[in-house]
């Protein structure tokens, strides 16, 4: 079984993916919800993750989450890291095609797609 950290400050949306997983038995994954973006390092040795979803709602969570990428490449080259953008500003849309094309992150994910499509994204990292 996987375990997926999601990362972010929205609680609401951290509770309604995680609804999501849980009536998905059979993608075999473990949810789990880091709502802190300080203690994202110390969240995925706690859960063990091997994937890593990061909530990336504008440019200073973009910072945040670069940071943290740069902190798991570091340590855990295996953990799987996917970010979770919001497509309608440019310089993050941007930094998160950086950010793959370099290798910090595995995949990004707009919130504009649908939920079959984040699942299948992960389900392709198993």
């Amino acid at each position: 079984m996987k375990t997926v950290l999601f990362i972010s400050s929205n609680k609401m949306l951290g509770q309604g993916l995680s609804a999501s997983f849980q009536s998905k038995p059979e993608l075999d994954f473990l949810w789990a919800a880091q709502l802190n973006y300080s203690q994202a390092v110390v969240g995925i040795d706690i859960f063990h993750a091997d994937v890593v979803i990061l909530d990336i709602a504008d440019q200073a969570d973009m910072e945040q989450a670069v940071d943290i990428c740069r902190s798991i490449r570091q340590n855990e080259q295996d953990i799987k890291i996917l970010f979770l953008v919001r497509p309608e500003q440019a310089v993050v849309r941007k930094v998160a095609v950086e950010a793959k094309n370099v290798g910090l992150a595995d995949d990004f994910v707009f919130y504009d797609s649908s939920l079959t499509y984040l699942l299948a994204k992960l389900a392709a990292f198993s």
